[in-house]
């Protein structure tokens, strides 16, 4: 059966490679602002969800679908619209921690069996400066990123990271190895 993960995601398809699996990609398309939910990890199971049954109308086989944002100030931070967004969340990490919620979703359309799971980490980012914010929004495609940034900026910035780091993969592969081995998967 084949494998295909619902992500344009650079960092989800970089994590699935690392299972040296064939897969393809699809996109689901769905209107992911219209997915709200009061509890955080709900909510990010609940996009995951609704993009893997999107792209199940259309395709057969084992549907991988994630979602990430960040908690910060209690709110749910998303992808900036605009570069400038994106330097103002990151420097508005600067200093301070905020939690990483990411999901992952295993949808098998041949026996309709959906395995799901959320978790988070937390990262403390150190006093940044404003040239490091600006070097980094230079070379990375902030707009396309939960809080204009990812691993690598988690990795430059960061003071301490507390929880599973798998989980910024933006896929925690702590549960989708096991829903895949459930789904007949040799991973």
């Amino acid at each position: 059966m084949k494998i295909i993960l619902g992500s344009q995601s650079l960092i989800r398809q970089r994590a699935l490679k690392l299972l040296d699996l064939p897969f393809e990609i699809a996109h689901s398309n769905i209107n992911e602002k219209a997915i709200r939910h009061t509890d955080p990890y709900q909510m990010a199971i609940n996009i995951a969800e609704a993009k893997a049954k999107a792209i199940g109308e259309k395709h057969e086989g084992i549907i991988i679908c994630g979602d990430a944002f960040m908690v910060f100030n209690g709110k749910i931070v998303e992808k900036p619209s605009s570069v400038a967004e994106a330097k103002q969340m990151i420097r508005s990490f600067s200093g301070k921690s905020y939690d990483f919620v990411t999901s992952v979703v295993v949808y098998n359309t041949k026996t309709n069996s959906l395995d799901k799971a959320a978790e988070s980490l937390t990262i403390w980012f150190r006093e940044l400066t404003d040239a490091e914010i600006d070097n980094y929004v230079a070379k990375y495609p902030v707009t396309t990123l939960a809080g204009g940034h990812e691993t690598d900026g988690a990795i430059l910035f960061s003071s301490r990271i507390e929880g599973n780091y798998n989980s910024y993969t933006a896929i925690p592969m702590n549960h989708l190895i096991p829903f895949l081995r459930k789904n007949g998967v040799k991973v």
